[in-house]
């Protein structure tokens, strides 16, 4: 697949505009077993996981999966990837 940075440029746009309009969420399921352990393993809450969001740049772009979930297998996934700290809940920072 071949994508552009004007391609990820409009994608992270519509991010950022579902975001800031509060039409999105983090799902906690089991199969966003990641996520339940970011709230688990880390001082974090909604509100920083939006600004984390809203920073996220081109440059932070990684790569485009395809969903592999039964009944998604169309969804395409853009991964992005940006360094953080955040605290850890037995108390030490840490670079995530």
């Amino acid at each position: 697949m071949t994508i552009n940075q004007n391609d990820i440029e409009q994608y992270l746009s519509g991010v950022k505009d579902a975001v800031e309009k509060g039409c999105y969420r983090l799902d906690r399921n089991v199969r966003r077993q990641d996520n339940i352990d970011l709230f688990m393993d880390y001082v974090i809450d909604e509100k920083k996981v939006k600004k984390i969001i809203l920073d996220l740049t081109v440059m932070d772009f990684s790569q485009i999966l395809q969903n592999e979930h039964k009944g998604y297998e169309y969804e395409k996934l853009y991964v992005f990837g940006k360094d953080v700290f955040l605290l850890e809940r037995n108390g030490t920072e840490v670079s995530a």
